[in-house]
């Protein structure tokens, strides 16, 4: 004998069919909260996310930094420089070249005039930000012998694109980093200085 059981919206449903309307209406609930649980869950990660955002620059931490020996010329590799300075000479001292566990390519640069008048720099060039620091400038000494001298509240700054030090671009896209944006191993960006082609097309507008 069926048993019924009234329903007032949709009329006598049989007994026998309560217990998959019970699990019919669990699912349905089970669901619902996996959906909102789901949706809360990437409400979170995208806010995590959002905090996040630049936490290279959050943990990067700069290595020490001591100034080399002053170039001679011995030591010294030719690159490219920026074209609208191609009367200038641009010299990478080879014995100053390193890559510190920072990821900070770090070396000297002898700019030389058709004159044949020097200035040297010496730098710090970030691969992962394209940025470059200026540590040191050469000078005379009242002894006449040539030194670097330390730079006060030294920056980090973005490649410049205009005037005789907008060698960065050039650096990086040539001879210092890999197409992902990290520093090459020493060996390789002198064998790229030696080797490489060193073209500039393209690099300025």
């Amino acid at each position: 004998m069926n048993i019924y059981l009234k329903i007032p919206v949709s009329g006598i449903l049989p007994a026998c069919k309560i217990p998959a309307l019970y699990g019919a209406l669990l699912l349905l609930a089970f669901s619902t909260a996996a959906i909102a649980d789901v949706w809360d869950n990437l409400d979170s990660f995208s806010d995590d996310y959002q905090e996040n955002e630049g936490i290279e620059e959050f943990i990067w931490k700069e290595g020490s930094n001591n100034l080399p020996d002053y170039p001679q010329d011995k030591n010294l590799l030719e690159v490219a420089g920026p074209p609208m300075y191609q009367n200038y000479q641009y010299l990478i001292d080879e014995k100053s070249l390193i890559v510190g566990l920072d990821g900070v390519v770090r070396y000297s640069i002898v700019i030389r005039s058709s004159g044949g008048s020097d200035n040297v720099l010496y730098d710090g060039l970030r691969c992962t930000t394209n940025q470059i620091k200026n540590y040191a400038y050469g000078i005379t000494g009242m002894d006449d012998k040539k030194k670097f001298s330390q730079k006060k509240n030294a920056q980090w700054r973005n490649f410049r694109t205009t005037g005789a030090t907008a060698y960065g671009l050039i650096f990086a896209s040539n001879y210092f980093c890999d197409h992902s944006g990290v520093a090459l191993k020493r060996d390789e960006i002198i064998q790229n200085i030696k080797y490489g082609k060193g073209e500039v097309d393209g690099l300025y507008y």
